[in-house]
């Protein structure tokens, strides 16, 4: 006796194959995306992410570009959120929108729309272009909305009657014929299935524009420029902004009535736009948008070394607000000198003793450290400090620009257009489906069936009644034996 089979020549390399096939991580991560669940984990994360970066100060772009300012705003910030501001910090939740965390599960529900997309759309193919025509009497008969009529004519030409019946109803008919009988199947918004896949691309879209706003756009509500002065935008931008003018208009109550700044945008040191804004009008220059937000006070001050060069003049903008939380306060950086000095005015609209009308406090800091004892500086009278001479000049003015540039923006738009047309073929073209079976009876006659298959459609019934009344009268059956069904859900 011989013993038949098949040998393997190979052993262990099947063996270390079969191992490696067991531990491809392919199909199950390919699992994990397509999974609901999954999905809704990630949907959950960033909704939370989304409402905490709503809830929570987001520090501008600015601030998180340069180290300084940022170690800044985060002491502003601690006014705040007291002991809470390390712990923010560290989570990243006054960056939410930048952060590794934030794109990452981005990238991730994106990546699980295009599987569940790609592994659902052979089907739907399938079902819209090559679904069988021919099903049998039972299925018909046990389809949820189905009748029964006769006809005198042949089963070709009832078949032929029914087709053009339904094709006045805006279905596209497809026949088979298979001895004595002829089969039909009839759809109607076929392409309606497709629909959600205009809503995952939507979806898909929006996520991309989200990521493209975050790598490559930005966004600083608190863009402070005073009045003369040139502040450059910097991430990367090579842009500098000047406000020429600043100048607003008020109601009895006081009340805003118009903000309008006078804006030159320089690019390499060459003006390359100017402008006049107010809140409805912004500049937009490269992609780049430029609101009107605020306006306060600034205070001119002047910095002039023993050899009397200049080395700062221009408007500080008090936009900061002291430990009081009542005294207006701006910070600016003396070049060359490593000096960081702090401008203070008096209480606004209310006697201060501190500080009297006509005179700002001036702190200095080398490295956040006091370095000198505060002092008060009168309107025009020079002061010596150490090798510098400080000159309060005059009052002025600055803007608050809220300053967006957002790359995704164009295609957030085509995805919100791409998902409401999706949602139009699904609820308002709803795929539609049924089949036909004409087959010759012994008595000579014929006997036509048309079934149509529950759906999550409440206005199937009545498109159902609609199309039995026109195939009644494309048969002439209103004298044969005719019998309505409602059946069970097929």
């Amino acid at each position: 006796m011989v013993a038949t089979g098949t040998i393997s020549l190979h052993p262990v390399r099947d063996s270390v194959f079969t191992v490696l096939s067991r531990l491809d991580p392919l199909p199950r991560l390919v699992h994990l995306l397509s999974s609901t669940r999954f999905a809704l984990v990630l949907i959950l994360l960033i909704a939370s992410l989304v409402l905490a970066g709503t809830i929570i100060d987001q520090a501008p772009a600015s601030a998180v570009a340069d180290q300084a300012s940022y170690t800044r705003w985060l002491e502003q910030a601690q006014g705040k959120y007291g002991s809470w501001t390390g712990l923010l910090d560290r989570l990243h939740l006054f960056n939410v929108f930048r952060s590794l965390l934030f794109r990452s599960l981005l990238g991730l529900l994106s990546a699980s729309v295009v599987v569940c997309t790609a592994r659902r759309w052979r089907g739907i193919w399938n079902q819209s272009f090559h679904s069988q025509v021919r099903v049998n009497e039972t299925f018909l008969l046990h389809t949820r909305f189905h009748v029964q009529l006769a006809s005198v004519a042949t089963p070709a030409e009832s078949a032929d009657s029914v087709r053009k019946a339904l094709s006045r109803a805006g279905y596209r008919v497809h026949t088979e014929v298979k001895g004595d009988s002829v089969a039909m199947r009839a759809d109607k918004h076929s392409l309606s299935r497709f629909g959600t896949f205009f809503s995952h691309l939507g979806l898909v879209l929006v996520l991309a524009g989200a990521v493209a706003g975050g790598l490559w756009g930005f966004k600083d509500p608190r863009f402070v420029v005073a009045e003369g002065a040139t502040r450059e935008l910097g991430l990367g931008t090579g842009i500098s902004v000047r406000l020429d003018r600043a100048d607003d208009e008020y109601y009895a109550n006081g009340q805003p009535k118009q903000l309008r700044s006078d804006l030159t945008l320089f690019k390499g040191g060459t003006a390359v736009r100017q402008a006049t804004l107010d809140v409805n009008s912004p500049l937009r220059y490269k992609g780049i948008a430029f609101h009107e937000s605020a306006y306060g006070l600034a205070a001119v001050v002047r910095v002039e070394d023993s050899s009397g060069q200049v080395l700062f003049n221009q408007g500080v903008p008090l936009d900061l607000r002291a430990a009081d939380g009542q005294r207006p306060v701006g910070m600016f950086e003396v070049p060359g000198e490593g000096l960081s000095v702090q401008i203070t005015a008096p209480i606004m609209g209310a006697p201060d003793s501190f500080i009297r009308p006509g005179e700002v406090r001036v702190d200095f800091y080398q490295d956040y450290v006091r370095v000198d004892r505060p002092r008060n500086l009168s309107q025009g009278v020079p002061m010596q400090v150490a090798n510098l001479t400080f000159t309060f000049e005059r009052e002025g003015r600055f803007a608050t620009l809220n300053v967006v540039k957002d790359p995704g923006t164009t295609l957030i738009w085509i995805a919100g257009g791409l998902m409401v047309f999706g949602i139009v073929l699904l609820f308002y073209l709803p795929p539609r489906r049924l089949w036909a079976l004409a087959t010759a009876r012994p008595d000579g006659t014929t006997e036509v069936i048309v079934g149509m298959a529950a759906q999550r459609d409440v206005s199937l019934a009545g498109e159902f009644k609609k199309v039995e009344e026109r195939v009644r009268r494309a048969l002439d059956a209103g004298a044969g034996d005719s019998r309505n069904h409602g059946g069970n859900d097929g």
